[in-house]
């Protein structure tokens, strides 16, 4: 009987430790918005991984991008492959703007958005 509520114990102590072990992903982009043109859409690839390795699928990421007060988000949405998700950016004009990946992952509390060094969006041709 002792040894019964000892392995009971223990397990109760380590569930915490098992649920917190899923909360955390990276993010991949396929491209960077460098050299990017006000008005023209980057089109970007995000890989969502589970620990950095586990591809993640049924999650919901979403580029921002940001420029003073104004602030667009665009959701990227499953492509064929697994934990692989596409996003089409229009930066509307240009100058020095802020992007992110929100990754999606809610598992656990885990999700986060995942923060880049500003980027320098040039003006249309003609504008």
């Amino acid at each position: 009987m002792r040894r019964l509520a000892l392995v009971a114990a223990a397990a109760a102590l380590a569930l915490p430790a098992v649920a917190w072990a899923g909360g955390w992903a990276t993010v991949k982009l396929s491209s960077a918005p460098t050299g990017a043109v006000a008005g023209a859409p980057w089109k970007v690839r995000i890989t969502v991984l589970q620990h950095g390795v586990t591809p993640l699928d049924d999650v919901k990421p979403f580029v921002r991008i940001r420029k003073g007060q104004l602030t667009k988000t665009f959701p990227a949405r499953p492509t064929a492959a697994t934990g692989v998700y596409a996003a089409r950016v229009v930066f509307p004009g240009p100058g020095v703007w802020r992007y992110s990946v929100w990754d999606g992952f809610v598992a656990y509390g885990g999700a986060r958005t995942h923060a880049y060094a500003p980027v320098r969006v040039a003006a249309a041709p003609g504008a």
